[in-house]
């Protein structure tokens, strides 16, 4: 009996090949592999020599939006754009050499929609080792492709409007100003901020606030040109590119256009508003994107300065004070480590016997070469370029000393108040303001209670919740609150209420026409006796004269300051003069 040899399968024997079983095998396994590629999550496909489908699984059928059945001999480069086809065909020489090749393709489907499609071709080959077509497996990138579009198109626009966002507006002008050196287009820059806005925020509350700035910026995008962008860079703040502006005449009728479209009324969540804008125009030339934006934004500061709801136009007045403020900005980032800062001190009077009871710190700026800059000329670009935070807390701390060193003065010094600027950056959420006046108090050894912080209303409207909050802590701490330029801002009596101050700045508008104007002495009164009725005290700024002091008196003002005791003055000089008064 014949031994077998381990490898011959038993179920077959020497003889004649079983065909039947073969078949039956081969069946079984087409049948595993059809299974495989028609449930295929990927697209499979046969391309014959000449581009034409020999084969297409239903995968690939949904992908191209056609029954499988229409793809048979139909040739493929017609279902792909002339871009993709171009790149597929350049590339065909690869595969006949054997090398896989992949692409992304765009193909429209009947039914009108875009598949982005990833196609991984592997080379065919004939029994004699001729190139004999692809074998061609395709995958869906639309969904991930739309991912990607939607990314980058919240990267450059703005989440709200819609708008073109500050990214994508400096590209724009990059690019404009680079045509208009290679073909002397005009570029014209339109800086438009919405006078007011703020109030619409504080009455109505944000949501209506954002139903106000889609609407503006649907009017002013109907109000330019086809080609011109509008975008919105922040806040109320709303920019306009425009190209092939002819003159300057020109650019200031757009700016009318523009403030024409913004005045009509609008109606956002039942409400009324009338809204105006103010816009600084700036032209090309300029160095780049950002120095003709600074400059239309020069101008827009001398339209709000020159009584809103108008255009300005950049000159060349504006170009020395935009390169004077750089200077200044470039100096003042520097300016409390160089030690350049330094305080003025004004009295503060009880008027009911003229006693001094305390000083208001006022910061100064000893500039190498410009020499002693008033604060209304480096505090706002503080403001704006947010160093107002470091320059605050400077303030603060040496206020404080100087307070405890006349307070240790010996023979004939005094404990008096210390009133200290508050700016509304460092009276924001994060800014730190409470953790700062805790440590400067502990480390001056200051009472709490001899200090004053100055606040002014619209610091405090800004985000009236948060401020409560912070002003609370403040008050925890023991010091003193006072709401500054009381009556030119924006305040609502039931927020008066409810904020812990204790005194009420009456500013020195009204305090000039008492006695001579009728209703500057009638609001003066008014804020003395609303003070009064709320528990807190009322200090008049800006006395200069005795028939302004004779007035506060009779209208029972407690406290006061102004050039009718003495200009701010430095320490040394305080202390000679007022601070034995």
């Amino acid at each position: 009996m014949p031994t077998e040899l381990p490898f011959v399968r038993k179920d077959l024997r020497v003889g004649a090949p079983d065909i039947g079983s073969l078949v039956s095998q081969l069946q079984v396994s087409e049948g595993r592999y059809r299974s495989i590629v028609e449930n295929a999550q990927e697209g499979i496909a046969l391309i014959g020599l000449d581009s034409t489908f020999t084969f297409a699984n239903r995968r690939m059928g949904e992908l191209l939006g056609r029954p499988v059945e229409d793809l048979i001999g139909v040739d493929a480069f017609s279902l792909i754009d002339m871009d993709s086809a171009t790149e597929v065909i350049s590339r065909l020489e690869e595969r006949q050499q054997g090398t896989a090749g992949q692409y992304e393709v765009t193909s429209l489907r009947p039914d009108g929609r875009i598949a982005r499609l990833l196609v991984s071709a592997a080379p065919q080959f004939d029994p004699d080792g001729a190139y004999a077509g692809s074998l061609c497996m395709v995958s869906d990138l639309s969904g991930l492709r739309r991912a990607e579009e939607e990314l980058a198109h919240q990267a450059l626009h703005d989440p709200l409007t819609g708008l073109p966002n500050r990214a994508l507006l400096f590209d724009r002008i990059e690019q404009a100003l680079a045509r208009r050196s290679s073909e002397n287009h005009t570029v014209a820059i339109l800086f438009c901020d919405l006078d007011g806005f703020k109030d619409v925020n504080d009455s109505f509350g944000h949501h209506v606030g954002d139903q106000l700035l889609c609407v503006v910026a649907e009017r002013l995008v109907a109000a330019v040109r086809p080609g011109d962008t509008v975008a919105r860079i922040g806040g109320d703040e709303f920019i306009v590119l425009a190209e092939d502006v002819a003159d300057e005449t020109a650019a200031l009728d757009l700016a009318a256009r523009l403030r024409a479209s913004v005045a009509w009324p609008i109606h956002a969540a039942g409400t009324e508003a009338v809204i105006t804008c103010s816009i600084g125009v700036a032209l090309a030339p300029a160095e780049d994107a950002a120095a003709l934006v600074r400059h239309a934004d020069a101008a827009m500061y001398r339209a709000k300065e020159g009584g809103r709801n108008r255009a300005e136009l950049f000159d060349e007045e504006l170009r020395d004070v935009a390169t004077n403020r750089l200077g200044l900005l470039a100096d003042l980032h520097h300016a409390v480590a160089r030690g350049q800062l330094r305080l003025h001190y004004q009295p503060i009077v009880a008027l009911d016997g003229e006693r001094v009871i305390g000083v208001e710190a006022l910061v100064r700026w000893q500039h190498p070469e410009r020499g002693l800059v008033p604060p209304d000329t480096f505090i706002r670009v503080a403001e704006d370029r947010g160093l107002i935070v470091e320059i605050g807390k400077w303030v603060l701390r040496e206020a404080c000393r100087q307070a405890a060193r006349w307070t240790h003065a010996g023979p004939g010094g005094k404990s008096l108040h210390m009133a200290v600027n508050i700016s509304a950056r460092q009276l924001s959420p994060g800014a730190g303001l409470v953790e700062s006046v805790a440590e400067i108090l502990r480390d001056s050894g200051v009472d709490p209670s001899t200090l004053v912080l100055e606040i002014t209303e619209s610091a405090l409207m800004g985000d009236a919740e948060a401020a409560l909050r912070i002003l609370t802590e403040l008050k925890a701490l023991g010091v003193r609150l006072a709401i500054d330029d009381f009556g030119t801002g924006y305040s609502s009596l039931v927020y008066l209420k409810r904020f812990p101050v204790d005194l009420l700045k009456i500013d020195m508008a009204f305090i000039r026409g008492l006695g001579q104007d009728p209703e500057d002495s009638a609001i003066v009164a008014c804020v003395i006796g609303l003070a009064r009725a709320v528990g807190i005290e009322a200090v008049a700024e800006g006395v200069e004269t005795v028939a302004q002091l004779e007035a506060l008196q009779a209208l029972g003002c407690a406290f006061g300051q102004g050039y009718l005791w003495s200009r701010p003055v430095a320490a040394v000089d305080f202390d000679h003069t007022l601070l034995a008064s």
